[in-house]
C-alpha cells in the first residue's frame, strides 16, 4: 500500500511542530463551533477550506482534519496520504468514513477499513439519524481522558473479545445526531480502540454495541485519529467531543 501511493504522489516533508491546524471539509457549521473550539481552548491556528482551495502543501500543519461527506476528489486522497505518511497527524471526523469513499482508489485500504453492502442485520453498512452513546472504552488514554469530565456511565460489552459487561464512562447525543453502524476493520489489530457505540434500532428493538466509534492507526510515519460524531453542530457543542479532537491534535 505505501508502495502503491509513494509510486503516485510527490513525497513531502515531515510533520512540522507550532499550532497551524487545517480542516477540510464540505459542511461549514459542524467545523466553525468545532473550530472556535480549537482556536479558544486550545490557541491553534485554525484554517477552514474546502477540497477546491486548501493549501497541497500540508506539511506545515501540526493536523489536518478532514470533514467531508460527500466525494473525496483524487488530488484530496492522494495528498492526505502522502501528508499522514510523511508524519503527519490526519484526524477523520464522522462521514470521513461513509459509502461514497468506498468510490476511492485506495482511502479505505489507508485507513484499513471496509464497509459491506446488504441488510444492517445481517452486517451491512448502515447510516441511521438518531440518539445514541458515545462510550469511552480506553479511559487512560490521552485523547479520552486529557481536560474531559466525563459525568455519565452505561453498561456496555466490548465487541471485539469476549468480554463481560461493565460500566464504562459515555456521552449520550439526541435525536439530531446520526450513527454509523457496522464499520468494519480490515487490519487485525492494528488500530488502538478508543470509543465505542450504542445504537437502539426502534423499529426491531434490536441493540448494537460496535467497538468502531473511536480509533487511533499509525500509518507509514504518521498517525490516523478517527471519532464518529460530527453529525449536527450540536455534537460539537458537547465539549467532551470537542475536546477529543482537540487531544486528537496535540497528543504526542
Amino acid at each position: 500500500m505505501a508502495l502503491l501511493i509513494a509510486a503516485l504522489t510527490c513525497g513531502v516533508s515531515a510533520q512540522a511542530g507550532g499550532n497551524k491546524v487545517l480542516i477540510i471539509q464540505d459542511e461549514r457549521p459542524q467545523m466553525d463551533v468545532l473550530a472556535k473550539f480549537l482556536e479558544e481552548k486550545g490557541k491553534l491556528s485554525v484554517t477552514i477550506a474546502d477540497q477546491q482551495s486548501f493549501d497541497k502543501k500540508l506539511s506545515p500543519y501540526k493536523a489536518v482534519v478532514v470533514f467531508i461527506h460527500k466525494d473525496l476528489h483524487e488530488q484530496t486522497e492522494r495528498v492526505i496520504i502522502d501528508y499522514t505518511q510523511a508524519s503527519g497527524r490526519l484526524v477523520c471526523l464522522h462521514h470521513s468514513i461513509s459509502s461514497k469513499k468506498a468510490e476511492n482508489k485506495f482511502y479505505f485500504d489507508f485507513l484499513g477499513v471496509q464497509l459491506n453492502k446488504g441488510p444492517m442485520e445481517e452486517g451491512g453498512y448502515a447510516y441511521k439519524a438518531s440518539s445514541w452513546t458515545f462510550v469511552n472504552l480506553n479511559s487512560k488514554h490521552y485523547i479520552t481522558n486529557h481536560k474531559i469530565d466525563w459525568n455519565d456511565e452505561v453498561t456496555y460489552t466490548c465487541s471485539d473479545q469476549p468480554g463481560v459487561e461493565k460500566l464504562y464512562p459515555c456521552t449520550r447525543f439526541k435525536e439530531d445526531s446520526e450513527v454509523f453502524v457496522n464499520h468494519r476493520f480490515t487490519d487485525g489489530r492494528d488500530k488502538t480502540v478508543l470509543c465505542g457505540l450504542i445504537y437502539t434500532n426502534k423499529a426491531t428493538g434490536k441493540t448494537y454495541m460496535q467497538d468502531r466509534a473511536g480509533w487511533i492507526k499509525s500509518q507509514g510515519k504518521g498517525t490516523i485519529v478517527y471519532l464518529m460524531p460530527g453529525h449536527c453542530v450540536s455534537d460539537y457543542q458537547n465539549e467532551r467531543i470537542a475536546q477529543m479532537v482537540l487531544n486528537a491534535v496535540t497528543w504526542e
